[in-house]
Order: C-alpha cells, then sequence, then structure tokens
C-alpha cells in the first residue's frame, strides 16, 4: 500500500496522517466546554504535538471570544503529555470589558486528573491608534520559495509534519553540528488552510527547535512553554500559500533552551512572534 499522497513533483502527504483541520476540529458541549478527538497519527514522542494542542485552545478560545475581540496574546504551558483519544476542553472568563478581555482554557484527555495544557490569552478589540504605530519587524534577505529546495528531511519527522511543506533557507541543517542556532525558511499547510489563529500556532510549533543546529546529533525535544503574539487580525486575508519563519535559540544550558521566533506573510508583514521555552533531552537512539 503505498503511504503517501503525491499532490505534485514537490508535494506529498503520508496517508496515515489526518487533516489539520480534522485534527482541530472542536465539538461544542455547553458554554464554556467543547470535545476534541485526539489522533494518534499527531504523536511526537510521549505525547501529541503541542502545536496541535495550542491550536485547539486557540480555536476554544476563539468560539467563546467576545462580539468584535480577537486574540492577541496566547501563553500554553504544556504539563503533561497529551495522550491519543477523546479530550475535554474548557475555557473561562477572568476579567471582560468592552475592548480586552483576559480568559484562560485548558485541554485534558477525558478522565485525566489534570490537563495536559493550560492557557492564558488576552483578547482585544482591534481600534486605532493616534499614540503609536509601529512596523520595525523586517523579514530576512531570502531566496523566493521556488528557489529554495524541499526539505531537509529532518524537519519531516514525525509523521505529522507531513501535512506542512518545508523549505529551509535559513541557518544550518537540524542536528548537523552547525555553528549557529537557527533555523527558517519558507513554510505553508499542504492543505489549503485559511492562515487563522490555530495554523498560525501550529506552524510556529512545527519547526524543529533552532537550538538543535548546533547538536552534533539527533536528541529529543518537547516544548515546555509557548507565548504567541498575534500581530495583526486573522484570518489574515491577504496572506496565501507560502508564510516565511525565522527562529533563534539566544541561550541553551542545562537542557533547556530559550527560543524566540517570528513568522511573515508573502509580503513582508510579520503575522506573529513565539517564544519557547524547549526542553532538549539526553540523546537516544532515534526512532524510526
Amino acid at each position: 500500500m503505498n503511504e503517501r499522497l503525491t499532490l505534485s513533483s514537490h508535494l506529498s502527504i503520508d496517508a496515515r496522517v489526518t487533516s489539520f483541520r480534522d485534527a482541530s476540529s472542536l465539538e461544542r458541549l455547553a458554554r464554556g466546554r467543547f470535545r476534541a478527538s485526539a489522533d494518534a497519527s499527531w504523536a511526537q514522542g510521549r505525547g501529541l504535538y503541542g502545536g496541535l494542542v495550542a491550536a485547539l485552545l486557540a480555536r476554544a478560545l476563539e468560539a467563546e471570544a467576545p462580539s468584535g475581540q480577537r486574540i492577541a496574546r496566547m501563553t500554553v504551558c504544556f504539563t503533561a503529555p497529551f495522550a491519543a483519544g477523546a479530550a475535554m476542553l474548557s475555557v473561562s472568563t477572568v476579567r471582560t470589558a468592552r475592548n480586552v478581555s483576559c480568559m484562560r482554557a485548558e485541554i485534558a484527555n477525558e478522565g485525566a486528573d489534570a490537563p495536559a495544557a493550560s492557557c492564558l490569552a488576552t483578547l482585544a478589540r482591534p481600534r486605532p491608534s493616534a499614540a503609536l504605530v509601529h512596523h520595525g519587524l523586517v523579514p530576512p534577505p531570502v531566496p523566493a520559495p521556488d528557489e529554495v529546495p524541499d526539505g531537509p528531511g529532518e524537519l519531516y519527522f514525525p509523521a505529522f509534519a507531513s501535512r506542512f511543506e518545508f523549505r529551509q533557507c535559513l541557518g544550518p541543517r537540524p542536528f548537523s553540528g552547525g555553528a549557529q542556532a537557527r533555523v527558517g525558511g519558507w513554510c505553508r499547510s499542504r492543505e489549503g488552510a485559511p492562515f487563522d489563529p490555530a495554523l498560525v500556532v501550529a506552524l510556529l510549533d512545527a519547526w524543529s527547535p533552532a537550538a538543535v543546529g548546533v547538536s552534533p546529533g539527533w536528541c529529543p525535544v518537547a516544548s515546555l512553554e509557548m507565548t504567541v503574539h498575534f500581530l495583526v487580525p486573522l484570518p489574515h486575508t491577504r496572506a496565501s500559500g507560502w508564510l516565511l519563519y525565522d527562529a533563534s535559540c539566544d541561550h541553551a544550558e542545562g537542557g533547556l533552551a530559550d527560543e524566540r521566533a517570528v513568522i511573515f506573510d508573502q509580503h513582508g508583514t510579520p503575522l506573529a512572534t513565539a517564544q519557547q521555552l524547549v526542553a532538549l533531552l539526553p540523546g537516544a537512539e532515534r526512532p524510526t
């Protein structure tokens, strides 16, 4: 059986991996209560891919957002491995006002004693400001997407990564023992999904950590915490196709790496920034 579905000469999806749209969908049970079906094809190590967990939280927050407000910033703490199977999400309001609200969201496997991830988010109503407008984030100079080869292959591990496409042109190859703790390049969803908060937060966690560019060999990694600041209202109507990702590690020691990333649309508009705390686990044989 051919387990890869070829879309074109350079696009293929592992047929065992369900679509991102299906994997990140929610069923509303009541106000502030949702059910999800966690799909084992999105597994990464002991649990499921953290970007999918964050995407589910973003969808729940959007569903409960006060009218006219959007997610401006969300901080996700990954507190336990999130297993495949039925999952429950809850959203509560810490404080709400006309223009700004603070909300809390949690996700847990059905029957679990504690959440697998919790999130604190700020939601805000977009409004003009006469005080200050400043756009200081500039994309790095890179070749056009069609000038950059697909890959490298390390970015397509585990299998869920086949739902995205990567074309690295910033930083050394992951796990190559390079001189720079940086990773980035062009990326997109193979499904043509809209660039809403769920997809953007998933893409911000889909790349290999920047720190592993200086690692001389493979090592397991895990996100412990991620803060995402959405810079523009999403879905972003001007963004289609490719996004440009650029991440760097400022410090790694004691098995922990501090990383910062920014993602731009194809016109150079920054869509979101992220800061992550990444665990670099003791080296082990790379799974097949």
